[in-house]
């Protein structure tokens, strides 16, 4: 055992989730930059985000039935159902994938508000 501790957060439960294929530009040394500042970050081939509809979320930033978008992707665990990002740990309920259609970097150009 390291003594490390997992000091990220618990996403709750998120459905119909999808992945975002990102495209970096393609500026030079900026995949290297990106890599040096999000060094876990999952590249396939380029970075990944999801999002999806918030079941529950035990650390309070989303209300059920609400859309979320995720920070980028550290790893995926599709067989025991748990995407892990920058700082938070989520479990996804069911396959995914077939909700919506990947976004791109169009996911980027998505705001999300209070609807109050």
């Amino acid at each position: 055992m390291t003594g490390l501790i997992n000091m990220k957060q618990d996403g709750g439960l998120i459905r119909n989730w999808q992945l975002h294929h990102l495209t970096l530009p393609d500026i030079e040394g900026f995949e290297e930059q990106f890599l040096t500042t999000f060094p876990s970050a999952l590249l396939d081939p380029g970075p990944l985000k999801f999002s999806g509809t918030v079941v529950e979320d035990s650390a309070g930033r989303y209300k059920p039935g609400w859309h979320m978008i995720s920070s980028y992707i550290c790893s995926i665990d599709r067989v025991r159902g748990v995407i892990e990002t920058m700082n938070t740990i989520y479990k996804v309920i069911d396959e995914g994938n077939d909700e919506l259609p990947d976004m791109g970097n169009d996911i980027l150009n998505v705001l999300y508000k209070d609807p109050k």
